[in-house]
């Protein structure tokens, strides 16, 4: 289950890096033919719109892989220690089936697309393939979250308190300068 989570994460970091080069190199070609033929590149934007959305949904599988999701702890003094891991549990569990939800809908509406034809207004481009990609982020984190369900060890760590001392050391001047 480990080596098929690690695939997963690979896969979406390097999409979601390619998704943000596209949208980047998109806006930046739009911007520099504005400066020099005083027109925009006709269909930039919506390249760039179809990169967003790419990086939106994948990212949020590199940010759980990573264990990168901020999350409010306010109340975490009312859960006894005692019921953590079973709560641990219930709430990866939970997840995965809101994930499982959002998955068949999204397949849903991508077959509705295909049935339908329907594409996007500039470049002519079936919707169905920009769906495909909400479908697939729902599905690899419903598979994520299944797993951590299953086995909470396979889990990544939050990392609040390395981004506590990350801040503070930056925070922190050294040779009274600060980094």
């Amino acid at each position: 289950m480990r080596a098929l989570l690690n695939l997963i994460g690979a896969t979406e970091r390097w999409l979601t890096i390619a998704a943000f080069a596209l949208m980047a190199l998109a806006l930046l070609a739009d911007v520099i033919s504005r400066r020099i033929f005083l027109t925009g590149l006709i269909g930039a934007t919506e390249i760039a719109v179809i990169g967003m959305v790419a990086v939106a949904m994948f990212g949020i599988g590199v940010a759980t892989d990573t264990g990168a999701h901020l999350r409010p702890r306010l109340f975490d003094f009312l859960i006894p220690g005692s019921v953590e891991p079973a709560l641990d549990r219930l709430v990866s569990a939970v997840t995965a089936a809101f994930f499982a939800v959002f998955a068949g809908l999204a397949v849903w509406m991508v077959i509705e697309s295909m049935i339908l034809s329907d594409r996007t207004e500039i470049l002519r481009l079936p919707i169905w393939t920009l769906q495909a990609m909400i479908a697939a982020a729902f599905i690899t984190n419903f598979i994520r979250f299944a797993a951590y369900a299953i086995d909470p060890g396979l889990k990544p760590g939050e990392f609040l308190e390395e981004i506590r001392e990350a801040a503070a050391e930056a925070a922190d001047p050294v040779d009274g300068e600060p980094r």
